[in-house]
């Protein structure tokens, strides 16, 4: 993980400028979904086996930005699962309370969106602690026929949502196409 200081004007020129500023496109091959960060961010690969035998593989983008003064985290991870089959809202649902579990997050409320393009959306809201500050976060989870496609967004509480949380997650695209 890497932290970027960008003061807010920075911030708000770089997603303002859209065609002159030159954000970087996260979309790991295989992958159904991309978005735009609005610099650079750091790039990890993870491979694992399913207990089915399944290779699974994760491409992983996280920005740390540091907003007027407040903490914002943005994270996107993309799994490419073989044989991932349909994921109705009631395992939508139980994936991210497992997911909150996981991580051990604070307080999850967990709900499940409607996208017309995407479909059903895994929606976790709680708060969590990030280089000792506290941080209101939200994961989302979209899915497709291959897919797993989870978008971080988080700020201080006070600070959350932030423009930079809001036109990175405005940034998500299936297919090519915008679903915001």
């Amino acid at each position: 993980m890497r932290a970027l200081a960008v003061s807010t004007f920075a911030v708000v020129a770089i997603w303002a400028a859209g065609a002159a500023a030159d954000p970087v496109v996260f979309q790991p091959e295989g992958c159904d979904f991309q978005l735009s960060f609005p610099a650079a961010p750091s790039l990890t690969q993870q491979k694992q086996t399913t207990n089915r035998g399944d290779e699974v593989v994760t491409g992983k983008a996280e920005l740390h930005l540091d907003v007027g003064g407040k903490a914002n985290i943005l994270r996107a991870e993309c799994s490419k699962i073989p044989h991932m089959g349909f994921m109705d809202e009631a395992i939508l649902s139980d994936n991210m309370r497992d997911l909150a579990d996981a991580y051990k997050l604070q307080s999850p409320g967990v709900a499940v969106l409607h996208n017309k393009l995407a479909g059903p959306v895994g929606r976790l809201h709680t708060r969590a602690r990030s280089g000792g500050k506290d941080i209101t976060l939200e994961i989302y989870r979209y899915t497709s026929a291959s897919n797993i496609f989870d978008v971080w967004i988080g700020a201080e509480p006070d600070a959350f949502p932030s423009e930079a949380t809001t036109a990175f997650l405005k940034s998500v695209k299936l297919n090519g196409q915008d679903i915001q």
